[in-house]
């Protein structure tokens, strides 16, 4: 898919590449890095977060941050070997930066990706943080001038793809 000079991506890529956006963004999610530790959950890098299917959930996530996200993270790794080609990615839907049982792009995941755990009795706490966090990334859209979407993160990236990473809309060369 591609994106003409006026797609709603190019404004997106544009906003997530200037440095006060940047430092907005970094700001929320180290503010929601924070109250997550101190909710102390434990986080066994088992990967079963990243299979949307098995936990009857799907990732949603802002068109911004799927911008600012593809400006910062390294392509996802291609699965090893020829005899398998999928490997580690077997199921449409799931994040293709999710390598086995590990993610490749933990230090810019987005806002649910950093909210969720699969461990027991986190879910009490999980919505709420989630939707307070989600209103300041709202807020964020809107002291910035940036046009607001939400999207299913999968289908987002795949959409988003129309957009050259090296273009003068998307990543900072």
């Amino acid at each position: 898919m591609s994106h003409d000079a006026h797609s709603p991506w190019h404004a997106w890529h544009a906003a997530a590449a200037t440095p006060a956006v940047d430092a907005a963004i970094r700001s929320l999610y180290a503010g929601l890095d924070a109250a997550v530790a101190e909710r102390g959950p434990t986080c066994w890098q088992s990967g079963k977060c990243c299979h949307f299917h098995d936990f009857g959930h799907r990732l949603y996530v802002t068109a911004l941050e799927i911008a600012w996200f593809l400006s910062r993270v390294p392509p996802p790794p291609e699965p090893a070997g020829l005899a398998l080609p999928q490997l580690g990615r077997t199921r449409a839907g799931d994040c293709p930066w999710q390598v086995g049982e590990a993610c490749t792009a933990h230090g810019v995941r987005p806002l649910g990706c950093r909210v969720f755990f699969c461990q027991h009795g986190t879910q009490r706490w999980q919505h709420e943080l989630y939707e307070r966090y989600l209103s300041e990334l709202k807020a964020l859209h809107a002291a910035h001038g940036i046009a607001y979407r939400y999207l299913e993160w999968v289908a987002g990236l795949e959409e988003a793809r129309g957009v050259p990473a090296g273009t003068p809309a998307g990543r900072p060369g």
